[in-house]
């Protein structure tokens, strides 16, 4: 069994699936050459199968694992979420609060034209669904990205060695984190079904410090492809 295979099993994400019908239709003869579109398409597929109980069970699980990093909250100043999407962790509802209480400043990005531009906001009220069901924020107050001193970071898929994120294709974040004002800490934060050995990447492709999951941090190595 190769390790897509084993990784994208149902039974291993603890889903049952019928005797006899694992899910080869998307699986190539040698996964390590996929494109990107390829495994978009998969993963797409993974996250649609997973039932809504469980992703919703995964999530409040990496809620408490980004709480549990007191290294990470112990100097406050502004971090970026994201939200809004059924095959993303959930950070508004809990997070979000739990962050202002320790004394953070919390920011969404609002869309404009091809840009993602953060604006403060202090709770979920101060929210509306955007591009695609995503929150983004009621306010046009944006605020320099250099004020950011931290950004959690959705994907697609993460390279668990190297941290390279694969996003959904429109380029949104690629382009807000090659920003050369940038000075935030990156941490990915996904499902770890989206973890991956190795991803296909591009020299334009981001890479994050760590990638938090509900089974804890994954440390990357810098040296292989951190963006300094």
């Amino acid at each position: 069994m190769s390790w897509l295979q084993d990784r994208f099993s149902l039974n291993t994400l603890g889903i049952k699936e019928p005797l006899g019908q694992t899910s080869h239709r998307m699986r190539p003869e040698n996964p390590t050459k996929w494109t990107k579109k390829n495994l978009r398409n998969f993963m797409r597929s993974r996250l649609r199968e997973t039932p809504d109980e469980l992703l919703q069970t995964w999530s409040g699980e990496v809620v408490v694992e980004l709480q549990s990093r007191q290294d990470l909250w112990s100097k406050q100043g502004v971090v970026a979420l994201f939200g809004g999407l059924r095959s993303e962790p959930n950070l508004i509802s809990t997070l979000l609060p739990w962050l202002q209480a320790q004394g953070w400043k919390t920011a969404l990005f609002t869309v404009s034209n091809t840009e993602l531009l953060p604006v403060i906001v202090q709770n979920e009220a101060d929210l509306k669904r955007g591009h695609l069901g995503v929150w983004e924020p009621l306010g046009d107050q944006t605020i320099p990205i250099s004020q950011l001193d931290m950004i959690l970071v959705p994907g697609l898929a993460f390279d668990e060695t190297s941290g390279a994120r694969m996003g959904r294709g429109g380029g949104f974040y690629d382009r807000l984190l090659s920003e050369p004002e940038i000075d935030a800490r990156l941490i990915g934060v996904a499902f770890h079904l989206q973890i991956l050995p190795e991803i296909p990447t591009e020299q334009h492709d981001i890479h994050v410090h760590e990638i938090i999951t509900e089974r804890g941090t994954q440390r990357v190595v810098p040296s292989a492809g951190i963006n300094a």
